[in-house]
């Protein structure tokens, strides 16, 4: 064994994920209208853009004769308004004349008179007014719209469908921005600071793309007792689920050696000649080549078994 020099590694791996991904889950039940757009997996839709449009006509009239029944209960009240608070009357009177069954309900005038405040408050204006928004609020659950720009990874819905809150429409994902997660130990996550950069690639070696780590779990993950890092990556032909790989470099330099991967064992030792005879010894792997693995823990001079196969631990050289 002849040890070199060179930079402390971290090999990381994981699976990209789009960092903006949505699972559509609707919050009102009813029936699937038809759209010129079809939803399926593969359509793009931009930000603020209809994607699903739920049958909305029951609660749209059931808003229409709100909205008529709070102008009725208003009116009632014009009257007393004029006489007990005649400086409030115009804007009541205001607030009364905008309310149109067909058009968004105006907003409550604002008033700092706590009388003017219970007289409505006795009359149920208050009450009926927040059940006329809550119906204009849930209306607008009835269509779904995009929330980013984005394409569908999955899609199961059809014109004409019933769906509900538990009924899974589709995903609809980024295909401009992916975190990969990777998972490092304690005495490793000093070389993964916020910012720092890397190069990732993919199994075939064949492509590339700059990685930045954006953020860091604070806890350990109780049962492999390592650290969850994020790291963002950008660039053209990446998709969701690509399986990349990455090296962490650090300033400090390390003694490795490199030798044959069939002289590792699978618990990480390699067999020694110690004296005359054949013993186990750890080693820990830093980078893997085609037919060669670079490892720490051996010494200058050390002499292993180059096929494990071979040989066994107590094994007597002659």
């Amino acid at each position: 064994v002849e040890l070199n020099s060179q930079p402390q590694t971290v090999a990381v791996s994981g699976r990209l994920e789009a960092e903006n991904r949505l699972m559509i889950f609707p919050e009102v039940q009813g029936k699937l209208l038809p759209r010129a757009k079809p939803f399926q997996e593969g359509i793009s839709f931009k930000k603020g853009e209809t994607m699903l449009q739920i049958d909305s006509e029951e609660i749209q009239f059931q808003l229409r004769s709100s909205k008529s029944n709070f102008r009725t209960l208003l009116s009632r009240t014009l009257p007393d308004v004029k006489m007990d608070f005649p400086g409030s009357f115009e804007q009541i009177n205001t607030w009364y004349t905008d309310i149109h069954p067909d058009q968004p309900f105006p907003n409550m005038p604002e008033t700092d008179d706590p009388q003017l405040q219970q007289f409505l408050s006795s009359r149920g204006i208050y009450d009926a007014y927040y059940q006329v928004k809550s119906a204009e609020s849930r209306l607008l659950k009835f269509t779904i719209s995009a929330p980013f720009n984005g394409i569908l990874s999955a899609a199961n819905a059809e014109p004409g469908q019933t769906v509900s809150p538990q009924v899974h429409l589709g995903t609809l994902v980024d295909p401009d921005s992916y975190i990969l997660q990777i998972s490092m130990e304690r005495d490793q996550i000093a070389l993964a600071n916020i910012g720092s950069e890397i190069t990732v690639r993919d199994q075939d070696q064949r492509n590339s793309w700059n990685a930045q780590v954006d953020r860091m779990n604070p806890t350990l993950d109780p049962t492999s007792q390592m650290i969850s890092v994020y790291l963002k990556v950008h660039g053209e032909n990446l998709r969701e689920g690509l399986y990349l790989e990455g090296v962490f470099e650090s300033d400090e330099e390390i003694q490795a050696a490199r030798i044959p991967k069939s002289a590792l064992l699978r618990t990480g030792q390699v067999y020694i000649a110690n004296r005359d005879k054949i013993v186990l010894k750890p080693v820990q792997v830093l980078d893997i080549e085609k037919d060669y693995i670079r490892v720490t823990g051996l010494e200058n001079g050390d002499q292993i078994v180059a096929d494990a196969e071979f040989a066994y631990a107590g094994l007597i050289l002659q």
